[in-house]
């Protein structure tokens, strides 16, 4: 795979524009490595049109196809970040229920933010699987296809959870009784069957999941997440869930927003 590096041509016209003109050209060379650096998915010319973007002028037009579609990637850290933000600045109402003081309140409430795109992002994941290999159980007990531990894992959830009959079950299939890991595993299983149709980067969606998986487990389990991990698993849901949408919205075109 060629290296991602910066243009000349790219370099040059920004180098070239009165904004900019008498800087020092390292300074800027640095400038746009930060922001790819800091925005994953961004080609080194898509980093450079944002640079020259937040310099107050475009060189949009110079950026060749895969560049441009790369810029998407800003922008849904823009906006994740602008909704992390307000999350973060909304007041608590968890608290309002209470009639105690705890220092485990702030807590609740930022896991409980977090929680929201667990929940779409494993439903979302659930939703192509389904899609992809059948609303039936016969793939389901393929050890081809889901390998024998999710099969057993699966078992023993369902199996403990009619210990309480008043429960109401989770879903008439076992996909609904294994977590983030599992459905990814099955997707890595299965990828041939499809799944590179719509995630396109096997690599790539392993290192999301990678980085998704721990936190889930976190919040799964009540333990405090930080910051930086509750903006990771936005980020990660926003990516996976838009590459699912678009699937669905090329090969279902009256389907709107069904991996939401």
């Amino acid at each position: 795979m060629p290296r991602d590096v910066l243009s000349d041509k790219i370099l040059q016209r920004i180098l070239s524009h009165p904004n900019v003109k008498g800087m020092n050209k390292q300074s800027v060379r640095n400038a746009i490595s930060k922001i790819h650096k800091d925005n994953y998915g961004v080609t080194m010319d898509a980093a450079g049109c944002e640079y020259a973007k937040r310099k107050s002028f475009s060189i949009y037009r110079s950026l060749g196809p895969a560049d441009k579609q790369s810029l998407q990637f800003i922008r849904q850290r823009e906006v994740t970040e602008t909704l992390i933000r307000k999350q973060e600045m909304r007041p608590k109402t968890i608290s309002e229920k209470l009639d105690i003081q705890t220092p485990f309140i702030r807590e609740a409430n930022d896991n409980a933010a977090a929680y929201f795109y667990i929940y779409v992002l494993e439903n979302s994941l659930r939703k192509i699987i389904l899609e992809k290999l059948g609303q039936g159980q016969d793939w389901w007990t393929d050890k081809g296809k889901v390998l024998e531990d999710i099969q057993i894992y699966a078992a023993r959830i369902q199996q403990a959870e009619k210990k309480y009959p008043w429960m109401k079950e989770r879903g008439d299939h076992p996909l609904y009784y294994v977590g983030l890991y599992e459905l990814f595993k099955i997707i890595e299983t299965n990828w041939k069957l499809g799944f590179k149709d719509v995630f396109d980067d096997l690599e790539l969606l392993r290192a999301w999941m990678k980085e998704s998986v721990p936190i889930r487990n976190l919040i799964a389990h009540n333990v405090k997440t930080r910051l930086q991990e509750r903006q990771n698993i936005k980020m990660k849901t926003d990516y996976i869930s838009r590459l699912i949408e678009r699937w669905y919205k090329e090969h279902s075109p009256n389907q709107v927003n069904t991996a939401n």
